[in-house]
């Protein structure tokens, strides 16, 4: 009889037991299938095996400003991989790759350029909207306290 790991059971990279380990820890429910942890480490492995690609690809870039086209991959190579890709951004979202710099929104990435101006010039309107309500509310509690 053969013995064999989750990980080669589940035929991936990372480790299936320091997933369950990890998962286990920030546990969200109580009961949690046993399958749980294979999946989560494909699923890790599938996002990172994408994230390296991308990278990858950017580093080999001639056009990337700050260095030349190099087989090494940079932090910058990394979070430009994020920042451009709609999905990859929204994983990642509010809690990793910030920078002093405005990100990007997806939405940028997905309408055609007119469509996000519309937009853009539908919130501002709202906007104006909203602080035009708030000082005539304003203006007549005023009156309403004489």
């Amino acid at each position: 009889m053969v013995k064999s790991t989750n990980q080669e059971r589940a035929e991936v990279t990372l480790s299936v037991a320091r997933c369950g380990k990890l998962f286990r820890r920030g546990l969200p429910e109580k009961h949690v299938s046993s399958l749980t942890h294979a999946y989560l480490a494909g699923a890790m492995e599938n996002l990172t095996q994408l994230l390296l690609t991308r990278a990858a690809d950017n580093a080999q870039d001639a056009e990337t400003p700050g260095h030349a086209p190099t087989k090494r991959v940079y932090t910058t190579d990394l979070i430009k991989a994020v920042r451009h890709d709609p999905d990859l951004s929204r994983a990642f979202a509010g809690f990793a790759f910030s920078s002093p710099g405005r990100a990007n929104k997806p939405i940028d990435f997905i309408l055609p350029a007119d469509e996000a101006k519309a937009r853009r010039e539908k919130i501002a309107k709202r906007k104006a909207e909203a602080k035009k309500n708030k000082e005539k509310a304003s203006k007549e509690k005023a009156k309403a306290k004489k």
